[in-house]
């Protein structure tokens, strides 16, 4: 069973090898997360996206960067049970990474620091988990970056896929063109 976190304004849909759940998630200084309760010290600087641009790990900590300073984006997250197939097409940008939950206890944050609805990550405890992380929307037309803007209609969209996995390297999958 896949413990749900609080409340319930998000829309959920269960069957035996996932759960999906889909809402919005407040967006702030470029980026929102998933987290452990306690982060480490300085988890967004560790958190580093230099790699591949869209996700950023540190023990407890995973950073995912937009495109807009701040506001709302649609975020999906499905927790499975075993790894799901690789479907990119309709994405910009596709990374899996490893996520190490020390607690069991990681939920998507905000990046101002609140909690959310969505439920909680790390629905097999502490361990281990790889993410693969969707992004679409992150650039505007003809390659444009929305950095530095506030968007308040939702046009950036995000699925996290997240299933227990011993850790490994991280792959991108799929790379933003321009």
């Amino acid at each position: 069973m896949i413990p749900l976190g609080a409340g319930s304004l998000l829309e959920y849909r269960v069957t035996d090898a996932m759960w999906v759940c889909a809402g919005v998630v407040r967006v702030a200084r470029f980026f929102f997360a998933l987290t452990d309760p306690d982060p480490p010290p300085r988890w967004h600087w560790q958190a580093n996206t230099r790699d591949n641009g869209l996700v950023g790990v540190t023990d407890g900590a995973l950073l995912v960067r937009t495109g807009c300073r701040s506001g709302w984006v649609d975020l999906t997250v499905e927790l499975r049970v075993e790894r799901p197939a690789a479907a990119t097409s309709g994405w910009d940008e596709v990374v899996e990474v490893s996520y190490r939950s020390a607690v069991g206890q990681s939920h998507v944050r905000s990046a101002r620091g609140g909690g959310t609805d969505f439920p909680r990550i790390s629905f097999r405890g502490p361990g281990n988990y790889r993410i693969r992380v969707h992004a679409r929307g992150r650039h505007g037309p003809a390659g444009r970056t929305l950095a530095g803007r506030t968007v308040d209609d939702r046009a950036e969209e995000y699925l996290c896929q997240v299933w227990p996995a011993p850790a490994g390297r991280t792959e991108i999958l799929r790379r933003a063109e321009g």
